[in-house]
């Protein structure tokens, strides 16, 4: 049963009180606000009623405390007194949930009393759903903290026997003659390789980062210029796909105050999605002004029902597990699903934001946000 708490100077109206809710509450009386608090510190109080009028304390002020020491407690005020500006005070400074004029009626005393007792049962409960979301949260936080170390001890623990793989198919490699069966093998095993090299990688970075290893270094860069560069290095792959690559950079573009290795890396894993998920002959184009990056193509697209998934790591945009293709970059090859995610970290780590939009049969785009470009 819940407890209330009756604060009043005389005797006479803590009875009357006492009585009206016998049948509805476990209700605990004071004859002042000093014995009002001691109560409240001992007492699980779910609602107090206070009389305005008392010779140690207005109830306004002893409300007025309650909510600093007792937030959670739902306050109702007695008074004798309807003067617009006791009411005011009393609701602005004691954040009373309610009031009654004196003389007032036990049923309507009786029905206050039990929208208040609601209210607090449905504060309790949303307060205890806090807590749970709060716990949920950090196991959340702690379970993706976890995965971060795992990624970068998975990336540690392959990478040295790939890398031993790669060096040992070279050397065998320099032993076989040109065009027997056996080189073709090899030639198979080094591209293998080269693919579980690039995953190795993208498990690292994709570690390092999650573990907080990776630190954003801001120093004034030519973000014009490195987005050439950039492109540049693309130019043989869509000229070998029959891809039309398009690049639209305003003069206005300026520098920019970032880390620019780690903005390449994500402004290029951007591009390489638009390559992998074009069609031969398609088009791609990387348009670049002061505060925003686009990457747009015509490639297939992404489902919606997987829209809101996208930049998570290991998503489900990246399609079938099953049907995903070991190439680089050649039409409808994936990697493992880490590339927007740490392309979205990268850019909110700059204080930007990164959008995408997408339909299938009709393309995707994918806008980058940065914050105050320089000139």
């Amino acid at each position: 049963m819940r407890t209330v708490l009756v604060v009043d100077d005389e005797p006479a109206s803590r009875r009357a009180v006492e009585r009206a809710l016998d049948d509805e509450c476990r209700v605990l009386a004071a004859a002042g606000a000093g014995e009002a608090l001691r109560l409240l510190d001992t007492e699980a109080v779910a609602l107090m009623i206070s009389d305005q009028r008392m010779p140690d304390m207005l109830g306004t002020r002893l409300l007025e405390e309650c909510t600093v020491r007792f937030p959670d407690v739902i306050r109702i005020l007695l008074t004798g007194y309807t003067e617009v500006e006791t009411l005011l005070d009393s609701i602005n400074a004691g954040h009373v949930w309610a009031y009654l004029t004196k003389p007032w009626e036990p049923r309507e005393l009786r029905l206050v009393v039990r929208r208040g007792l609601e209210r607090f049962d449905t504060g309790a409960e949303n307060r205890s759903l806090l807590v749970e979301l709060r716990a949920a949260c950090e196991r959340a936080r702690a379970e993706a903290e976890q995965k971060g170390r795992l990624l970068a001890l998975a990336a540690h623990e392959l990478g040295t026997p790939v890398h031993i793989a790669t060096n040992a198919v070279e050397l065998v490699d320099t032993m076989m003659p040109a065009g027997t069966e056996t080189k073709r093998w090899l030639d198979s095993a080094r591209e293998a390789l080269a693919w579980l090299s690039r995953g190795v990688e993208q498990l690292h970075r994709a570690g390092e980062w999650n573990s907080g290893g990776v630190r954003i270094s801001k120093t004034p860069f030519d973000l014009g210029g490195m987005l050439k560069r950039l492109m540049q290095r693309f130019e043989i792959i869509v000229r070998r796909r029959r891809l039309h690559l398009e690049t639209q950079i305003d003069p206005a573009l300026g520098w920019f105050d970032g880390d620019e290795r780690w903005l390449e890396r994500a402004i290029c894993n951007l591009i390489a999605n638009a390559v992998r998920f074009t069609p031969d002959g398609g088009y791609i184009t990387l348009a670049a002004s002061p505060g925003a990056i686009e990457v747009r193509d015509t490639g297939v697209g992404i489902d919606a029902a997987v829209l809101a998934c996208v930049f998570e790591p290991f998503s489900a945009a990246g399609g079938d597990i099953a049907l995903h293709s070991s190439g680089q970059f050649e039409f409808g090859s994936r990697g493992l699903g880490l590339g927007l995610a740490l392309a979205k970290a990268i850019v909110e780590a700059h204080g930007g934001g990164i959008e995408l939009e997408s339909a299938m049969g009709q393309g995707t785009t994918v806008r980058v946000v940065l914050p105050s470009f320089g000139t």
